[in-house]
């Protein structure tokens, strides 16, 4: 009977432990980056899943343990029909804006889905305008398609907010643009993504401002460009 008990209490050791490894170490990515089941829901909730595969080790560092917690992400849906909304979709792309906010900062997450294949293949733009509230440290801006993924670095900041050129892939589907950063708490922060409708060089991506009373509240063009972008409307949330 003593041996019975012995090998039961065994087993459910076993058991315990093998759950407890599965909760510390849910998936790796190819960077290396252990996400438990929780990480790995949150990552989905603020950004869509597949994104935590891009994820590196530094980015992965910049969140607190008490952030990565879905409960903490707020993500609104509307429909096109408002033309500045949390969530903004066209027949081509749908655009949304998700915060996870854990005192004193907000991480703010913005992600751009294709439906399809756009037919023009140049540098579109992704950005926001910070009303009330600051940006703090790094910003991401990532695309990733059925071929791989890429970075940007094409930045350019205002004091009121901040812009990025990426130039979408010349092949490949599933195109996912997103953008990551943090700000201050207390105010409202506009994003916008806008679609080259030609095929323009990346100085030329550049011509803009930031304003509430451009495209998406987001993008004021100089030198005649907004005949260039598609004019999407943006998106917006408070924090």
């Amino acid at each position: 009977m003593k041996n019975i008990l012995k090998i039961f209490i065994l087993f459910v050791s076993v058991i315990c432990i093998q759950t407890y490894a599965e909760e510390q170490s849910y998936y790796i990515n190819d960077n290396n980056v252990s996400f438990t089941k929780e990480q790995y829901d949150y990552f989905t909730a603020m950004f869509y899943d597949g994104y935590q595969e891009l994820v590196t080790q530094e980015e992965f560092n910049s969140y607190r343990e008490n952030e990565m917690k879905v409960e903490n992400v707020q993500t609104k849906y509307l429909n096109f029909i408002n033309p500045l909304s949390t969530l903004h979709e066209t027949s081509a792309k749908q655009l949304k804006i998700s915060t996870s906010i854990v005192s004193p900062i907000a991480k703010v997450s913005v992600v751009l889905k294709w439906k399809g294949k756009p037919t023009i293949k140049s540098y579109d733009l992704i950005g926001a305008y910070l009303e009330g509230v600051e940006e703090v440290g790094t910003i991401i801006t990532r695309l990733s398609y059925s071929d791989g993924s890429y970075d940007s670095n094409e930045i350019q900041k205002f004091s009121n907010g901040f812009g990025v050129s990426i130039k979408l892939p010349s092949s490949g589907s599933d195109i996912i643009v997103s953008q990551s950063f943090n700000t201050t708490l207390g105010g409202t922060i506009y994003a916008s993504y806008q679609h080259a409708t030609s095929n323009i060089s990346l100085a030329n991506s550049k011509y803009y401002t930031i304003s509430k009373s451009g495209y998406g509240k987001v993008f004021s063009f100089y030198n005649n460009m907004s005949n260039k972008f598609d004019g999407m409307g943006g998106v917006y949330i408070s924090v």
